[in-house]
């Protein structure tokens, strides 16, 4: 009631108002931004100069690995194959003759008819037949693989990023034809402090939030770590795989959301709505006795998603703190606690 001049005034408190001093572990998070990229991406190049015949796709077309993504005209290389399949015919002929008359040669030597010399001469000329045959037989090869690169196949499963090739153009070997872009995983890559990035470990969690998606949450873990810091920076990167199989990121999002650390060894904890701040000094009020008093104090880590607040130094384990901001909190003033009325929080 009104207590005038006669004394301090009094508050009242419910047991929901008040926390305790605590040890406790803190769920260890540190923020993490970055933009979105595909982790697979590719651009096929062409292996031959042709002219091209069909393009079986556009840009955004989902392919699987294997499709038939675009023909190029056949006529030139069809006719050096066959070419090529003639000269391998004649040398293999040639050697079948060179090698009979290897043979015969071989009997005749032993019996004495003809000179080591004109042997020599006969086993010269089958050694290179045969290398001629071997020559030749490579040459197929080269046009039979200019026959397969006839036909452009995915290499991997994903969208089509780019096609930067129209019907009946002619491209030479090495021309950019299409890029494929796999979204079905993609990457973050975070710059993380050097002082935090001992506890950043692969495998571990982040939960992030992307521009666009409103409230959806996704969910990223740490596929690998760089093992040194940037060049003139304090900051290691991180890289965060995504899985995406519904396709719905993009590269070149933005992401906002924090990396889970794992749990801290147990330290001293009060609630986050108990930190008062005094500029720039951090303070709490809290029972003495049966009196308000404050206290100036040093905070350390901060859980999110338990609302703990770490406290370094300023308050013994045990103490009860004043957990919600109240008006007319002064020291000095009596503190009442009403027993029972109010259900703890929590």
């Amino acid at each position: 009631g009104k207590d005038g001049k006669s004394g301090p005034s009094q508050l009242e408190f419910a047991a929901a108002d008040l926390a305790q001093v605590q040890m406790r572990s803190l769920n260890q998070a540190i923020p993490v931004t970055g933009t979105l990229k595909p982790l697979n991406h590719t651009t096929l190049k062409s292996k031959i100069g042709a002219v091209v015949q069909t393009v079986k796709v556009r840009e955004g077309d989902v392919v699987r690995a294997g499709d038939v993504l675009a023909t190029f005209d056949t006529s030139n290389i069809a006719a050096q194959l066959h070419e090529q399949q003639g000269n391998l015919e004649m040398a293999r002929a040639q050697l079948g003759l060179d090698e009979r008359t290897y043979k015969k040669n071989q009997a005749l030597l032993k019996q004495g008819f003809i000179s080591e010399n004109a042997f020599d001469t006969s086993q010269n000329a089958m050694e290179v037949s045969r290398a001629k045959v071997k020559a030749a037989q490579a040459q197929v090869e080269i046009a039979a693989n200019a026959m397969n690169d006839t036909v452009l196949r995915a290499p991997i499963g994903g969208v089509i990023g780019k096609r930067m090739i129209e019907p009946g153009g002619r491209v030479e070997v090495n021309t950019d034809l299409l890029s494929i872009v796999d979204l079905s995983e993609m990457l973050i890559q975070v710059a993380v402090p050097t002082t935090d990035i001992a506890h950043v470990q692969v495998g571990q969690t982040a939960t992030f939030k992307v521009d666009g998606f409103n409230d959806e949450t996704f969910t990223g873990t740490v596929k690998r770590i760089d093992p040194e810091a940037q060049d003139g920076s304090r900051a290691i990167l991180v890289y965060l795989s995504v899985k995406n199989p519904k396709g719905a990121l993009r590269g070149g999002m933005f992401a906002k959301g924090t990396l889970a650390m794992g749990q801290s060894t147990p330290r001293l904890t009060i609630p986050a709505g108990a930190v008062m701040d005094g500029s720039g000094q951090a303070y709490v009020y809290y029972i003495d006795k049966d009196k308000v008093a404050r206290a100036n104090i040093t905070v350390g880590a901060t859980d999110e998603r338990s609302g703990l607040v770490e406290v370094k130094s300023g308050l013994a384990e045990g103490t009860t703190v004043v957990a919600t901001k109240m008006e007319a909190v002064k020291p000095g003033t009596i503190a009442i606690i009403r027993q029972g009325s109010a259900a703890k929080k929590g």
